[in-house]
């Protein structure tokens, strides 16, 4: 979502992981146990509200029982993969849950981005609809083809999401081939392709900007000249 070019840059308010690091030595990272043979590191917000977070199966068949979300769930897969009855998400998938689904989690192993627009809910899983979820496959080549995505200034194309409203999250790609900023407001950016910079830093690919708060930041997303990058967002 473009913002006015007088906001203030995010990236100081920011945590950065590089995901490659965290895969090869997340005993550097301050991970707590979530479920028997499932850690979890918490990037922003707390356990109980809205949150952001790193998920860890430490097992090839890690498992999370049945439970329910009222609103919206993000997935995206670092590295391994996770599996529910809607089906498998290896890495590189990006998945939503919209608000008022449910599942539980089987034969599931890796590292794994979450982001809660309200916290898993274990006792009321009688509120369950029936739904489906929304699945992209980042890793795809045909990816920047295969979503309609529209130049929303020079060299610089986004696809939102079509996300429920109610669901309390919002997300979007960003693919720039220009040097001039597009704004973003959200809580989180992973460089997905190329170098991108974010507030005059140069990010690689698999380098994550999470805001330290659930207060949105501005973020300013340019490509390095002769370059391109492309970009997930994502919004509470």
């Amino acid at each position: 979502m473009a913002k006015d070019s007088t906001s203030e840059s995010g990236l100081n308010a920011s945590t950065i992981i590089n995901l490659n690091e965290l895969t090869a030595n997340p005993e550097n990272y301050d991970f707590f146990t979530f479920r028997p043979n499932l850690e979890k590191l918490i990037l922003s917000g707390a356990a109980d509200t809205e949150h952001i977070s790193i998920l860890w199966y430490t097992i090839p068949d890690g498992s999370v029982g049945l439970h329910y979300h009222s609103m919206t769930e993000s997935v995206y897969s670092i590295d391994g993969s996770q599996t529910d009855a809607k089906g498998v998400y290896p890495t590189g998938s990006l998945y939503f849950n919209p608000p008022g689904s449910g599942h539980s989690i089987s034969d599931s192993t890796g590292f794994f981005i979450l982001s809660y627009a309200s916290p898993p809910d274990f006792a009321n899983t009688n509120l369950i609809k029936d739904y489906t979820p929304i699945q992209i496959n980042t890793l795809d080549p045909e990816l920047e083809s295969m979503y309609p995505f529209e130049e929303v200034q020079d060299n610089v194309l986004v696809y939102d999401i079509p996300l429920d409203s109610d669901g309390g999250m919002s997300s979007q790609f960003i693919k720039s081939a220009s040097p001039k900023s597009y704004e973003y407001q959200g809580n989180y950016l992973l460089v997905l392709k190329g170098s991108c910079t974010i507030d005059g830093t140069v990010f690689a690919e698999d380098m994550l900007v999470v805001a330290q708060t659930i207060q949105t930041q501005s973020y300013k997303v340019s490509a390095p000249e002769g370059q391109s990058c492309l970009v997930l967002g994502l919004s509470f």
